[in-house]
C-alpha cells in the first residue's frame, strides 16, 4: 500500500445544490474581508441551510407573540425561542434540524465552499466525500496537494420568521397548522438575534431562502447593519471561548447545554430538556472531533508517506477555542516517523528531517488558522 499511486476523485462543493450560485456570489463580495466576518457568514449561511434542508419545515413552526413587527411565528435550530428570550421569557420551543446524514454533508460542502474562496492560491477544492479516507483535497499554486478531514458547526444558529394568516387561529408557541403550500406563500425572514432580522422573502420565491440574504448583504445600504451584526457575533464568540454564563448571549450559542434553575422554576421549561446539547460544540471544538480529525491525518499522511508534494490538513470553520490548549496545541510541533528509517546520524540512532512528517501540517479555518508558511 505504501507510495502506490492512488488516484482520489471528488466534486466541486455544492454541485448538487441549485442554491450554490447564490453562495458564490456572498463569498465573491467576501474575498479579502476580515476573517471574523468570514466566520459569521459561515453561521448565517449554515442557518439558511437548514431551513432549505428541513424536511416537513411547516410542521414544526410555532405561533409567537414575541416576534419583531410584521411577522407572527418562529421556528430555531435550538430549543430556546429567541424572540422570547429577548424579553426575558425562556420559552421551550423544539428545535427543528435536517436528518443527521443530510446534516454532515451539508455542514461539509458548506465550509468546502467557503475554503474555495478563501485563496486565489487554492487551485481547485474538491469534496471527495463516501467512505474514503480522506474529505476533501485541495490543489495548492505551489504543486502541494492538501488532503483533508472535515469537521465544520456554527458557533450560533439563526431563527427563520414567518408570517402567516395561520397563525392567528392557535394560541402562543402552539404549532401552525400549515401545508408546505401555504407556506410557500409566506413572508420569511431571518432572525439575528436581538429583535434584528433580514427579511427572506416569500418562502416560494426563487433560491428561497439564500437569494433573499444575499441581495440584502450585498447592497450597500445594509453595510452598517451587517457590521452590528458582526460586531454581535464576535461578542458571541468571545462568549463561548470564556464560557461566560453571565453573558445572555452564551444561552444562543451551540453546546450551551441546559438553561439555568431559573428556567425551569419560573418559566416551564421541561426538567430534561437542554437549549442545546453540550456534546455538541462549535467548529472543530468537539474533542471526538479533535480525536478523529488527527485519527485521519495520521491515516493520511500514512498512506502518502513517500509523496513529498502531499500535505494533511483538518478542515474547519473555527478552531477548537475551548479544547485546542488540551487537544491540539501539544500536537502542533510533533513529529512522527518509522523504525525502519533509523540511521546512524552522529552517534545515535535518529531518522532523519526528510523522513519525519507532522501530525497534521495545516489546520485551515477561517479564524486563526495554523499555516506553516502556507501561502494563501
Amino acid at each position: 500500500m505504501l507510495g502506490e499511486n492512488i488516484k482520489l476523485s471528488g466534486h466541486y462543493p455544492l454541485s448538487e445544490y441549485p442554491w450554490a450560485g447564490e453562495i458564490d456570489r456572498l463569498l465573491a463580495s467576501a474575498i479579502g474581508s476580515d476573517s471574523a466576518y468570514r466566520a459569521f457568514l459561515f453561521d448565517a449561511v449554515v442557518s439558511l441551510a437548514y431551513i432549505d434542508a428541513t424536511a416537513g419545515l411547516e410542521k414544526s413552526i410555532e405561533h409567537c407573540n414575541n416576534v419583531p413587527s410584521g411577522y407572527n411565528s418562529h421556528l430555531g435550530f435550538i430549543n430556546l425561542c429567541s424572540p422570547c428570550y429577548a424579553k426575558g421569557i425562556w420559552q421551550y420551543q423544539k428545535a427543528a434540524k435536517p436528518e443527521s446524514g443530510a446534516l454532515g454533508k451539508l455542514s461539509s460542502e458548506l465550509i468546502l465552499k467557503f475554503v474555495e474562496h478563501l485563496s486565489p492560491n487554492f487551485i481547485s477544492v474538491l469534496a471527495i466525500g463516501g467512505s474514503d479516507y480522506a474529505d476533501a483535497i485541495i490543489q495548492h499554486t505551489s504543486g502541494l496537494k492538501i488532503l483533508a478531514e472535515v469537521k465544520s458547526a456554527p458557533l450560533m444558529t439563526y431563527p427563520l420568521l414567518v408570517n402567516s394568516k395561520e397563525a392567528s387561529t392557535v394560541a402562543h408557541h402552539q404549532k401552525v397548522i400549515m401545508t408546505s403550500s401555504q407556506l410557500r406563500t409566506c413572508d420569511t425572514a431571518l432572525y439575528l438575534h436581538d429583535s434584528k432580522l433580514i427579511p427572506l422573502g416569500k418562502a416560494g420565491s426563487d433560491n428561497w431562502p439564500f437569494k433573499g440574504f444575499v441581495d440584502f448583504v450585498l447592497d450597500e445600504a445594509h453595510s452598517s447593519d451587517m457590521q452590528y451584526h458582526l460586531k454581535r457575533w464576535m461578542m458571541v464568540r468571545d462568549t463561548y471561548k470564556n464560557k461566560n454564563r453571565q453573558d445572555k448571549f452564551y444561552y444562543l450559542t451551540n453546546a450551551c447545554g441546559s438553561p439555568p434553575a431559573e428556567a425551569k422554576k419560573n418559566h416551564g421549561w421541561p426538567q430534561k430538556e437542554v437549549i442545546s446539547d453540550g456534546k455538541t460544540s462549535a467548529g472543530m471544538d468537539r474533542t471526538d472531533d479533535i480525536k478523529k480529525g488527527v485519527y485521519q491525518t495520521l491515516k493520511i499522511g500514512l498512506r502518502h508517506r513517500q509523496n513529498s508534494d502531499y500535505r494533511t490538513a483538518i478542515i474547519s470553520n473555527l478552531p477548537a477555542y475551548r479544547h485546542g490548549t488540551d487537544y491540539v496545541e501539544p500536537l502542533v510541533p510533533m513529529l512522527w516517523g518509522f523504525e525502519e528509517d533509523l540511521e546512524e546520524l552522529a552517534g545515535t540512532q535518529a531518522i532523519p528531517r526528510n523522513k519525519l512528517r507532522y501530525v497534521f501540517d495545516y489546520i485551515i479555518t477561517l479564524e486563526n488558522p495554523l499555516l506553516r508558511g502556507l501561502d494563501i
